[in-house]
């Protein structure tokens, strides 16, 4: 079935953590997260010349910052996967992010192995302990990170950034 037009709701998107090799995934859905901040802003060259007084830019590289906030559990298998790879000065983990359900077709969003940031955690006597995740792309021989759109039979489409 093709994509349809239609409102895209928070609460339908979706991370998922592969618990699989790269190169044969095992999307595992991530379902202690609240909220996902995406942000993927380019960088820019400045290519201006003599032939007019308007700078002009061209982009250069994208800086990809999702940032991930979760409910804490320490029973979560997902959670505990982003706690640890926080505090690991190696870890990495294979992570995609969509703005829909893996099982949507025309889904999108980003995959890549990412080194994660433990950035916040709110213990107030009042609220429910969520933490806050910063994740940044890393260097790894598995490949770049890459634009996802989910096609038919939730099958992913990869195009390399």
């Amino acid at each position: 079935m093709a994509a349809s037009s239609a409102v895209k709701r928070g609460i339908d998107a979706g991370a998922y953590r592969n618990t699989g090799t790269y190169g044969s995934p095992t999307w595992t859905e991530m379902t202690l997260v609240r909220d996902v901040q995406q942000a993927m802003p380019w960088d820019m060259g400045d290519a201006s010349s003599r032939a007019s007084r308007a700078k002009l830019y061209e982009k250069t590289q994208i800086d990809l910052a999702p940032q991930i906030t979760m409910r804490a559990d320490d029973a979560d298998a997902a959670y505990v996967a982003m706690y640890a790879a926080a505090f690991s000065p190696t870890t990495k983990l294979d992570l995609m992010i969509l703005d829909g359900d893996i099982a949507t077709e025309g889904a999108m969003g980003l995959r890549a192995q990412w080194n994660i940031n433990f950035t916040s955690q709110g213990q107030a006597a009042g609220d429910i302990v969520y933490t806050n995740f910063d994740c940044k792309p890393a260097w790894t021989s598995d490949g770049v990170p890459k634009i996802v759109i989910m096609g038919a039979s939730s099958a992913p489409a990869f195009t390399s950034l």
